[in-house]
């Protein structure tokens, strides 16, 4: 049991801890949170709710610092003895898995990032109150790295689950729910399954149309992204309409259109050089490139 004398040093010293990460004297609050740690260490081993507070602080100023990899010690640290607080705090729990989660992701370790964001995910359900977006972001965030280390296949269950999450907050019909079926058909377009990748950027540019007015960059790029399912299909005529579309609504949304306005146009240059108009892509590239510069 600690002594009534540790447990107000651990107190007064949080608080000053509190006041100098307020007004950004990082290096002295470092200096004060590795004090608490070394404290609690000795004073709260079968406390591990103040132990975990305590390896919380020190990450988190570490990381504010810039120094992730001297911060994931202490974040696993505070995770594990929250992991041994009985009940659970399902709150902290999510809170922890979530910023261990965005740390692994940052520092390139995904096959951390993925359990820590799933031990995010199971303990964010327990919650009633937890905004919609919290679970879909964190979804989206490991079918994305799926996709990036070629496990592609993997990806497909996170993206159908952020759907389903965000179909039952806000409605078949809102504009969030076209950014998560964006990503679906993308994926979709990625692993050649394009009856299923055509469906899926159907449904996204139709709600896109339905709550954007017409020169808004999602329309542009839905437009885009269904061009190239027709086009990796063979279907010429459609993915050009599609591209030609697309272009003219970045050129009408602002005179110097951003990097995807010229993505648009090398895509469609590639599928004019195709059909043997390789004039004709050469000064479609050229004006993409001239509107880009200003």
């Amino acid at each position: 049991m600690p002594g009534k004398g540790e447990e107000k040093l651990w107190a007064i010293l949080n608080d000053k801890l509190d006041m100098l990460r307020a007004s950004g004297r990082y290096p002295e609050a470092v200096r004060v949170a590795e004090t608490i740690v070394d404290l609690a260490k000795r004073a709260f081993t079968n406390d591990p709710t103040r132990l975990s507070i305590s390896y919380e602080k020190l990450g988190q100023l570490l990381d504010q610092s810039g120094d992730r990899v001297g911060a994931k010690p202490y974040l696993l640290k505070s995770h594990a003895a929250l992991e041994q607080v009985d009940p659970p705090d399902h709150r902290s729990l999510f809170r922890s898995a979530r910023r261990l989660a965005f740390l692994c992701d940052n520092l390139g370790q995904p096959d951390e990032a993925v359990r820590y964001y799933e031990k995010a995910i199971a303990s964010g359900t327990q919650l009633d109150d937890l905004p919609y977006s919290d679970l879909g972001t964190m979804l989206n965030n490991i079918a994305l790295i799926f996709r990036k280390s070629g496990r592609q296949k993997a990806a497909e269950p996170y993206y159908l689950h952020a759907l389903q999450i965000y179909e039952k907050q806000l409605g078949p019909e809102h504009a969030d729910v076209a950014s998560v079926l964006n990503n679906l058909g993308v994926f979709y377009t990625n692993e050649r399954r394009f009856s299923e990748a055509e469906k899926t950027h159907l449904r996204a540019l139709g709600i896109r149309e339905k709550v954007h007015p017409p020169t808004h960059p999602d329309i542009a790029q839905s437009k885009c992204n269904l061009a190239v399912v027709y086009h990796s299909r063979g279907d010429y005529a459609r993915a050009s309409d599609l591209y030609r579309q697309s272009l003219k609504t970045w050129e009408e949304m602002s005179d110097n259109p951003p990097e995807d306005y010229e993505i648009v146009a090398s895509n469609y240059a590639d599928l004019l050089r195709s059909l043997g108009k390789v004039r004709k892509a050469q000064q479609l590239e050229a004006r993409a490139k001239k509107r880009r510069r200003g």
